[in-house]
């Protein structure tokens, strides 16, 4: 590993609550556990995390990445820390598909579909051209991994040029390419379809970069205000779950990626709530990935296991809150017993230490 030391670190515990918030929307959006409610704004969380990630790649890695020699250690650092819960989500995914293989006469699974669908899914690739089934057709969320992934290493790799104006140019370009998904798709929820690449790589060119200029412009700055860290909270809760009429989602869409979700980011990196609820804001962001990972194919083995029993009216809200606090429990058993140990297994095996000389 480069011995660059690592900078000093501080706790964005607002954004931790805003990524915490944006993982229980995307919940509510993928699995029917929710009685009659419906969250259609919902997939620009994905956005959200988009735009965290560089905030915090850039707080976590900038100063070492412009000292040059740390690029390949970035790209495993970064794989070593996606890649666990992804190939535990990638895990229920298959039991998923096996479960409905022996219980569902109906199910278009099939052993070699599964088969093909690991295969590819292993490998972090969403889409593969001319093949119909891939990874995500295990854990469809994970779409939006090998998009990140491509951004993280294009900054790492790029970051000698990465001054203010250039970040500035890419977020422009790629402004455009979600402006034109919009008007050309009449939606945002792009970028995991064989034809729309090409707007996924937009979705993260904008956010992403701009999560690394609102680092280098405002992430310095710290002050205790709950108040404000609780309206961010709520501000983003608000506009992932709104509700629209048709002449209002595009601009909405738009705006919100492209100015609201940047500015909500801007004061939660600004201003921070009190101790308690920080701490939770950050147990919670903590765990958020790993709920990201496994909702989906979890949510479906419980429909499929379930469905009869569970009401589906009003009370069936409390059912879906009740599958919040366990997905949360299952990501803090997952980062104790499984996450955290490999993680560490993979740092040593890919970051050995030296040997010491001998006298």
């Amino acid at each position: 590993m480069a011995s660059q030391s690592a900078p000093a670190r501080r706790s964005f515990r607002t954004l931790e609550g805003l990524r915490a918030v944006g993982a229980i929307i995307i919940v509510m959006r993928h699995v029917p556990l929710f009685g009659p409610i419906r969250v259609p704004e919902s997939f620009l969380a994905v956005d959200l995390f988009y735009l965290i990630s560089g905030f915090v790649v850039a707080h976590a890695y900038e100063p070492r990445l412009a000292a040059g020699g740390y690029f390949w250690d970035f790209v495993k650092v970064r794989l070593i820390r996606l890649y666990p819960l992804y190939l535990a989500g990638l895990a229920v995914g298959v039991v998923m598909a096996i479960a409905s293989l022996l219980q569902d006469p109906d199910t278009s699974w099939t052993p070699t579909k599964l088969a093909e669908c690991l295969a590819i899914g292993l490998f972090m690739i969403p889409r593969f051209p001319a093949l119909p089934n891939n990874g995500t057709t295990l854990d469809g969320p994970l779409w939006t991994l090998l998009y990140e992934l491509i951004a993280n290493f294009v900054y790492a790799a790029g970051i000698r040029f990465m001054r203010v104006w250039l970040l500035v140019v890419v977020m422009l370009a790629s402004a455009v390419g979600i402006v034109l998904a919009e008007l050309t798709r009449h939606t945002l929820d792009v970028g995991y379809n064989v034809d729309d690449q090409w707007a996924a790589l937009a979705r993260v060119g904008y956010s992403f970069f701009a999560g690394v200029l609102i680092y280098r412009l405002f992430g310095q700055r710290e002050r205790k205000a709950p108040w404000v860290a609780y309206l961010c909270a709520a501000l983003l809760a608000l506009g992932l779950g709104c509700h629209l009429t048709n002449a209002l989602i595009a601009p909405f869409e738009i705006g919100m990626v492209l100015v609201g979700m940047p500015v909500i980011v801007i004061a939660a990196a600004h201003f921070e709530p009190d101790a308690p609820i920080g701490r939770l804001f950050s147990w919670l962001g903590l765990m958020s990935y790993g709920v990201y990972c496994l909702h989906q194919p979890l949510g479906n083995l419980v429909v499929l296991e379930a469905w009869d029993v569970v009401p589906h009216g009003l009370s069936g809200i409390a059912v879906g809150v009740a599958f919040i606090a366990a997905i949360f429990l299952l990501a803090w058993l997952l980062d104790r017993f499984y996450d955290a140990p490999f993680r560490g297994w993979l740092r040593r095996r890919l970051f050995p230490q030296p040997r010491a000389k001998a006298a």
